[in-house]
C-alpha cells in the first residue's frame, strides 16, 4: 500500500504545424522531430535539438546539443555522450542524477563499488532541519572513476 501517489506524465514537443508537410522532416507519434545520435534529420543540413527531440526535456541538454551540432557543422567530430547530462526531477525532495546507475553497470558487468552519504550527517541537512535523502556515488571497482551518482533530498 502507499500513503501518496506521484503522477508523473511529462511534457510533450510543441511541433503542431511548425514544419510544412512536404519539408521532409519527419515527426513521430509523440510529436518529437527524428533525429540520428548526431541530432540530425532525413534532410540534409537540417538539424533538430533540445525539447522537440528525444530524449530528457532539460536546458543544459539543449545546450550540449546545440554545441556538439554546430562544431560538427564546423567540421569536428563531436559527439554526445547522455551518460553525462545530468537530469533532474523537480518534486519534494528532489532527485538528481548523473550517469549510470548500479543495475544498470553491473548488468553490463563492471564491477563496481558503492558509496552513500545520508543527509543527516550533512552539518547544512541538519542546520536547515531538513536531513531526509542521500547521495549514492558508483565507481569502476578497479580504476575508481566515477560511473554514476545519485541525489535524493
Amino acid at each position: 500500500t502507499f500513503d501518496k501517489l506521484i503522477v508523473a506524465v511529462g511534457r510533450r514537443p510543441v511541433t503542431t504545424d511548425l514544419l510544412a508537410a512536404d519539408s521532409g522532416v519527419e515527426i513521430d507519434e509523440r510529436g518529437f522531430i527524428a533525429v540520428d545520435d548526431q541530432c540530425a534529420t532525413a534532410v540534409p543540413g537540417v538539424f533538430a535539438i533540445g525539447d522537440v527531440v528525444r530524449g530528457m526535456m532539460l536546458a543544459h541538454k539543449a545546450s550540449e546539443e546545440g554545441i556538439m551540432v554546430v562544431e560538427r557543422i564546423k567540421g569536428h567530430k563531436a559527439q554526445m555522450n547522455y551518460d553525462l547530462i545530468p537530469s533532474v526531477i523537480y518534486t519534494h525532495p528532489e532527485i538528481a542524477w548523473v550517469g549510470k546507475t548500479e543495475q544498470a553497470l553491473k548488468a553490463e558487468g563492471v564491477e563496481v563499488n558503492v558509496g552513500t552519504f545520508p543527509f543527516a550527517a550533512s552539518g547544512r541537512a541538519m542546520a536547515a532541519n531538513d536531513t531526509g535523502g542521500f547521495v549514492k556515488v558508483i565507481a569502476d571497482a578497479k580504476t575508481d572513476r566515477v560511473l554514476g551518482v545519485h541525489v535524493i533530498g
